[in-house]
């Protein structure tokens, strides 16, 4: 499979939210304390530049809408959605941070930051249980434990400190532009909202209809004015049948014939920008390396966590990640790229900007798989068996659209 490596000069939606602003007029200049986004912690020459079709525009109103799991490459050739292929084929992909999965590409939407610096990396990550030892701790459904199971943990991780700095929403509401986060009503309060997409007013509506209707509808009465929508189906068929397939396909022109409406009455000064937290990659049986406790592989190995296509280790004391590292490369070959923690965070697979605290989120070593799954039945959902995931840095799990839809 075709792999793209982060690199400096890429767009993420890290930057997203940030570029979205601007065609409102908002700037992004940094707090003195550093709080502000990514884009705004560096030197202009360093920033990214914007999709094209992002430059030279001013609106009244914009709305930031995730179709969770639809990526650019899937989106491409897909008949099923002719709408927005036929939008995709006049603009270009931007591409998700890693790790490419949910958790991570919605904080990074929300906070304007790519993985290791806002925090949350991964679906399951390293965090010190209450006697202080490393733990597997769920960040989506914000629980310990294996499975995404294990108690809640809202009162013991509290969302806002272990994700402290402002949210771009909170910055933009905090310089007087409208934000509203429009969510299914059971998530509104999750840890996952709380940490990466506070700020404004949140509002649970359920159905994808009426949530681009309440989130048009927030932006269409006064602006300046952000929306954020997210929409959970295509990443749920795309999981359960595979990216393609026709239950998949269901799902992406359900989202095509809404959008085509939505955009038919959108006033002349709003817009929508559709855009996605990962692609996916179909998963076959055939290709699931599967590790129980007892496998060689996991000889010095105390913790799994991470996720199938981006498995994270943690290494015992007494032994050399670089040991583990080398044994798993040895034995994946050119079905995975294999390093140690601290090498991936130097090539900068998690953003320019790492704390050592969320270094050890990822524990010692980690697998980035290209073909197929590294899965553990105990610790993984549904056996770390599913027709389709996402997680690694392959095109088709990092490319993403940016779609900028307005009805003129």
């Amino acid at each position: 499979m075709e792999l793209a490596p982060p690199g400096p000069d890429e767009f993420t939606n890290a930057e997203l939210v940030a570029a979205v602003a601007a065609m409102l007029g908002w700037r992004d200049d940094p707090a003195p304390d550093g709080a502000g986004p990514r884009t705004g912690d560096r030197p202009d020459s360093a920033v990214p530049s914007p999709p094209v079709q992002f430059t030279g525009r001013h609106l009244r109103g914009v709305v930031v809408f995730v179709v969770d799991g639809l990526g650019w490459r899937q989106l491409l050739g897909c008949t099923a959605a002719p709408f927005l292929a036929a939008a995709a084929r006049d603009q270009e992909p931007i591409r998700a941070v890693l790790p490419s999965t949910t958790v991570t590409n919605l904080a990074s939407i929300g906070t304007g930051r790519p993985g290791g610096d806002h925090g949350l990396l991964g679906y399951t990550m390293v965090l010190p249980d209450d006697a202080g030892e490393p733990a597997v701790f769920n960040p989506l459904t914000w629980r310990f434990g294996l499975r995404g199971g294990g108690a809640e943990a809202r009162t013991d991780v509290v969302p806002e400190s272990l994700v402290p700095r402002p949210t771009m929403f909170e910055r933009l509401a905090a310089e007087d532009v409208t934000t509203t986060v429009v969510l299914a009503p059971h998530l509104l309060d999750s840890g996952l909202t709380r940490a990466a997409l506070r700020g404004g007013q949140r509002l649970g509506v359920t159905g994808l209809d009426a949530t681009l209707a309440t989130a048009v509808a927030a932006v269409a009465t006064s602006g300046p004015a952000i929306a954020y929508g997210h929409h959970p189906t295509v990443d749920h068929q795309g999981h359960r049948h595979g990216p393609g397939t026709p239950e998949w396909r269901a799902a992406v022109a359900e989202v095509d014939e809404a959008l085509a409406a939505a955009v038919a009455t959108l006033p002349r000064d709003v817009a929508i920008v559709v855009t996605a937290d990962h692609g996916m990659v179909g998963v076959p049986s055939a290709d699931v390396v599967e590790v129980d406790d007892d496998h060689p592989l996991l000889d010095d190995v105390v913790l799994v966590a991470g996720e199938p296509r981006m498995r994270t280790l943690v290494v015992t004391p007494d032994v050399a990640p670089t040991v583990v590292a080398d044994r798993w490369q040895e034995a994946l070959g050119e079905r995975a790229t294999v390093a140690t923690t601290a090498a991936a965070v130097a090539a900068g697979w998690f953003g320019p900007d790492v704390p050592a605290r969320h270094a050890r989120r990822l524990g010692d070593v980690v697998i980035a798989s290209h073909v197929g799954t590294v899965s553990h039945a105990r610790v993984d959902p549904h056996g770390g068996r599913l027709a389709g995931m996402h997680g690694g840095m392959t095109v088709a799990e990092r490319e993403i659209p940016a779609l900028l839809l307005a009805g003129s």
